[in-house]
């Protein structure tokens, strides 16, 4: 909400100009963020209508204009079939690559900044979550609270997984740098096209490499935007 006090302007505007309060932070995002509702036509927790291929080419042709062919390569759609499941993964990318882009925002500043990318599917009832790593999967491990969700169980690898979490968590908190003794290295995020995240699935793992060609699409996305809002 903008205020003009507390919020003066756009946040990205902010931080466009290196303009936000300089903290260390801790940033992230989960695989299957769109079925949580939060993303239009990517297939939330009510289903919705289906989402036709044409539908989904006119809203890329919308939000991109003249890159929207990169977009379309990016996430093609061959059928009606096709387009839920990319609609699915474009929302997943680009909040990815907003988070990314936050903890980059704070690197600038000569802050410490750290990403992560929750890919663990919980038992919900005896069964994996139809939700897969939905938007808020990953709080109840970071807290290390197996009733965070009334109905999720959790086996040994949960257990272990919650345990490592929560120690990255305190310890970002009590020292702002989420590595300590006994867990696998958490890399700074420096940059947002070359950086890795943390990948948290069954065990935490340094992603193997950062997705470049989404990243740089996005990123040139968002400055294609500020240009046009006369902000750049």
């Amino acid at each position: 909400m903008i205020d003009g006090y507390l919020i003066p302007e756009d946040l990205s505007y902010t931080f466009q100009a290196g303009k936000q309060n300089p903290v260390d932070v801790l940033t992230g995002s989960n695989k299957d963020e769109a079925n949580f509702g939060i993303c239009p036509g990517a297939g939330g927790r009510g289903g919705g209508p289906a989402l036709t291929a044409d539908a989904f080419r006119t809203s890329a042709q919308r939000r991109f204009g003249d890159v929207a062919d990169t977009y379309l390569t990016l996430y093609p759609v061959a059928s009606d079939g096709d387009a839920r499941p990319a609609a699915h993964m474009a929302c997943a990318d680009e909040i990815n690559w907003n988070m990314r882009q936050w903890a980059a925002g704070h690197a600038a500043k000569g802050k410490k900044a750290y990403t992560y990318f929750f890919t663990r599917i919980q038992t919900v009832n005896g069964q994996p979550s139809p939700q897969g790593a939905t938007h808020t999967a990953e709080i109840s491990f970071a807290w290390n609270n197996p009733k965070g969700q009334a109905t999720q169980t959790w086996n040994d690898v949960d257990i272990k997984l919650a345990d490592q979490m929560s120690s990255y968590w305190v310890n970002f908190i009590t020292k702002g740098d989420p590595n300590g003794p006994g867990l696998p290295r958490w890399p700074e995020m420096k940059d947002v096209a070359t950086s890795k995240v943390m990948v948290f699935g069954d065990t935490p793992q340094v992603e193997a490499a950062a997705p470049t060609p989404k990243l740089a699409f996005y990123s040139a996305a968002f400055q294609r935007l500020l240009k046009a809002t006369g902000t750049n």
